[in-house]
């Protein structure tokens, strides 16, 4: 057989030219095969078939079985064996260094995939209006998904210090641009005048915009973070051209003023994230039919050394499916 070299080392095949079209086929990984592996490997490290068993919780014919299976598998030996002595053979000890890698490296990720996987407290923080008509309707979902996970909402509109509290993650409703934090944009709102329908034949207010210069206008006092008394009045106003004279109460939420408007109350501005169950059922209506982009969206933000947070992400790529 002719030599050939490739890079300074001689291999010791040369395929012909009638086997050149031909390449070599990969044993193939079985059940079997796999655990005369795993096998091999334990009483390599142990140097004992006695040892070996007891670790395998196999009996000692077994754990022989298993090895002389796999050595008339590959057609070598891989230990000598002499009385009350075990040695590596020369491919014995080749196959370790490769077998004893390979498992490793397994045995590491599968560590790394279980603690990727969610667990323990997860403290969320969410605008109390869109907990309460969108996030917690739908939270029992993600609380099934995820049952190693004990969820923790807490109900504000301020920004959170994340560096004086213990919270995970936050939902703004705001501008997505905070120091220091990953923002991930969730949606964007609209918003409209709704009053109950009783209001609105009252007042006139079917098509009629001119008419809510005469109403009692219902704010939410903080509908985003530093937010005044009225922004969100004045912003719809402003975006239809109308100025507005009316009355002004407030609520430091925003379901508190939808709610007071489906007592007759007046008209409050209703953001399209949250009016959906008020409008099918009936309880309210937009006499004036004019959505306005909100100049602020629902954002995630959490802490930039968190991005590989298992339990931040699930939550994320769970909202993000609630979006679509």
């Amino acid at each position: 057989m002719a030599k050939c070299t490739h890079k300074g080392f001689i291999a010791k095949v040369c395929l012909s030219p009638k086997k050149q079209n031909k390449t070599m086929k990969l044993p193939q990984l079985s059940s079997s095969l796999l655990a005369g592996l795993h096998c091999f490997s334990v009483v390599a490290e142990t140097m004992s078939f006695t040892r070996a068993a007891e670790e395998l919780h196999l009996t000692q014919s077994a754990v022989s079985h298993r090895i002389k299976k796999l050595e008339q598998r590959l057609e070598v030996s891989l230990f000598v064996r002499r009385p009350r002595h075990l040695s590596l053979t020369n491919e014995g000890e080749q196959l370790k260094l490769v077998v004893t890698e390979q498992f490793s490296a397994i045995s590491l990720k599968l560590l790394e995939l279980n603690r990727a996987k969610p667990f323990g407290d997860f403290i969320i923080s969410a605008p109390p209006t869109f907990s309460q008509k969108w996030l917690v309707p739908k939270l029992s979902q993600f609380a099934e998904a995820f049952p190693d996970v004990t969820l923790h909402l807490r109900t504000r509109n301020d920004l959170i210090d994340f560096k004086a509290e213990a919270f995970d993650c936050a939902i703004y409703f705001g501008h997505g641009r905070y120091n220091g934090l990953i923002s991930h944009h969730l949606m964007d709102d609209a918003i409209v005048p709704v009053c109950s329908p009783e209001y609105a034949e009252r007042h006139s207010l079917f098509d009629n915009p001119e008419k809510l210069a005469q109403c009692q206008l219902l704010h939410d006092a903080a509908p985003w973070a530093s937010a005044s008394l009225s922004d969100e009045w004045l912003y719809w106003a402003n975006a239809n051209g109308l100025e507005l004279n009316g009355t002004n109460h407030s609520f430091d939420r925003a379901d508190l003023a939808l709610d007071a408007a489906t007592c007759g109350m007046g008209v409050a501005i209703g953001r399209i994230a949250y009016i959906q169950d008020y409008l099918m059922s009936g309880r309210l209506v937009a006499p004036v039919d004019r959505p306005v982009k909100s100049p602020y969206s629902f954002y995630l933000v959490y802490r930039e050394e968190h991005q590989g947070n298992a339990k931040i992400l699930a939550f994320k790529q769970w909202l993000e499916s609630q979006l679509n």
